[in-house]
C-alpha cells in the first residue's frame, strides 16, 4: 500500500477537526430552542442505565464504574442534574447504604427534545449533499473508524505482549 505524505495526512486530520468543530457549532445553534439540560451528562446517564441498569435505574457506584470516573466526580455531575430536575436519586430499600439514579419525566422529555433537534439539524445537512454522493458517503461510513479501531487493537495487543514479557 502506498504511503501517504505528511501533508495529505495533515489535511485529513485538519478536515476531521473542522468537521467536528462545525458539527458542534451547528448542533449548538440547533439546540437554542431546547431546554438547557446538560445534554452530554444526561445522555451519559440514560445510556448507562440502558446498558447496565435495571428497571430504569442504576446504582451510583455502578454508574461510576461504567463511565470509568471517580465516584466524587460522578456525584457532582448527578447533583447538577438533580438540581435541574432531570434525574432523581433514591435510597435502595434493600440496602440503605446504596443510592439508585433514575431519570425524571422532565429529564426524559428534555432528552427527547434535544435528540429531535439534533436529528433535524443533521437531516438538513445530509439533504445538502447530492444523492449520488450521499450514497457514497453512507457506503463508506465507518471505514476510517474501523481502520483506527483495528490499529488501536493491534497496538494494544503489542503493548500487552511487551508488558507481559517484561
Amino acid at each position: 500500500m502506498p504511503q501517504k505524505s505528511a501533508p495529505e495526512l495533515f489535511a485529513v486530520v485538519h478536515y476531521l477537526h473542522r468537521l467536528s468543530t462545525e458539527g458542534k457549532r451547528g448542533a449548538k445553534m440547533a439546540l437554542e430552542s431546547c431546554p438547557k439540560c446538560h445534554f452530554i451528562m444526561l445522555e451519559g446517564v440514560l445510556m448507562t442505565i440502558e446498558e447496565h441498569g435495571q428497571n430504569g435505574t442504576i446504582y451510583v457506584s455502578d454508574l461510576a464504574a461504567a463511565v470509568k470516573q471517580p465516584l466524587p466526580a460522578v456525584s457532582r455531575a448527578l447533583r447538577q442534574l438533580e438540581q435541574d430536575g432531570l434525574i432523581e436519586r433514591i435510597t435502595d430499600s434493600n440496602d440503605r447504604r446504596k443510592t439508585l439514579v433514575r431519570p425524571t419525566e422532565k429529564g426524559l422529555d428534555a432528552s427527547r427534545q434535544v435528540e429531535a433537534a439534533i436529528s433535524r439539524y443533521f437531516e438538513r445537512v445530509i439533504c445538502r449533499i447530492p444523492e449520488e454522493q450521499r450514497e457514497q458517503l453512507f457506503s463508506l461510513t465507518g471505514v476510517l473508524l474501523e481502520a483506527v479501531e483495528a490499529e488501536n487493537a493491534e497496538q494494544q495487543a503489542k503493548l500487552k505482549g511487551e508488558n507481559e514479557n517484561g
